[in-house]
């Protein structure tokens, strides 16, 4: 089995990052280093004996620089085979093993997220997976063959250190929530890179979520536009779609989004989601 390195980010979710770092400690092979790529400080970051884990603290202002921080911890990796997991995540013991006996130098390879109602206490994979539920969506994807470009999700993917290259990496210009995972699917399908997912699992931990995200409403609304800037397409459209129905935008024929109010509290209240998913 090849070397291979891990890289996860991390804003608060502390107690989500040493449950991740726990469950990583019981794979049936373990990486050969991990990089955790800190947004906001490095306090209380505990990293478990038996891993080699470092620490980095990303030098960006904005509040949620997601690009750039993959871009960071992809970079610091010292190996050709690269596993991106969001902190969130708790993996199966087999996951590792699955992804990379299907990773190669064309393709780009996922596995299938089941979600949690709860923070647990424990990483431990097999005491919770009976707990989760799935997605209702993302239990229809085929395994064991390329699936459309854009059911791809950065929760958790495997990719070639060189092929992350090739594909130009995480584009900085999308500054926090929305649009920059639609965008790297973008890029590495006009590369010719398929995406494969495989029969294996990673475990959700809850967190609060907003659907719509009017949490994120200003990134969302500056990378759409960025987006159609760039592809000529906007993305995000069941989100934008309802932006507009509660009348805080207004979308042209021409795809030009036009702010007219910004959320208010009572809509971002009524906005949260009851769902783990």
């Amino acid at each position: 089995m090849p070397e291979f390195s891990i890289v996860t980010i991390v804003k608060g979710r502390r107690k989500q990052l040493a449950n991740l770092l726990d469950s990583i400690k019981a794979s049936t092979i373990l990486p050969y280093d991990i990089h955790v790529v800190c947004m906001d400080d490095l306090d209380e970051i505990a990293t478990p004996d038996g891993l080699n884990v470092n620490v980095h603290l990303v030098n960006d202002i904005h509040e949620l620089p997601l690009a750039t921080a993959r871009n960071w911890g992809i970079a610091a990796t010292q190996t050709d085979n690269v596993i991106f997991i969001d902190v969130d995540c708790i993996v199966s013991p087999t996951l590792f093993e699955n992804l990379l006996m299907s990773l190669q130098a064309d393709n780009i390879i996922a596995a299938y997220p089941l979600y949690l109602p709860v923070v647990p206490n424990t990483g431990n994979y097999g005491e919770l997976k009976h707990k989760a539920i799935t997605h209702p969506a993302r239990e229809r994807i085929p395994a064991g063959q390329p699936v459309q470009h854009l059911q791809f999700w950065s929760l958790m993917f495997a990719i070639q250190k060189q092929t992350f290259e090739k594909i130009g990496g995480s584009d900085e210009s999308f500054k926090g929530y929305g649009a920059e995972d639609t965008d790297f699917a973008m890029s590495f399908q006009k590369m010719g890179v398929r995406l494969i997912f495989v029969l294996d699992y990673i475990l959700h931990q809850y967190h609060d979520k907003h659907d719509p995200p009017l949490n994120h409403f200003d990134s969302i609304i500056e990378n759409a536009t960025r987006y159609r800037q760039k592809w000529d397409v906007l993305p995000m459209q069941r989100w934008l779609k309802a932006f507009e129905e509660m009348g805080l935008i207004k979308i042209d024929q021409a795809g030009n989004i036009t702010v007219t109010q910004k959320p208010t509290e009572i809509q971002l209240k009524n906005s949260v989601s009851p769902y783990p998913y």
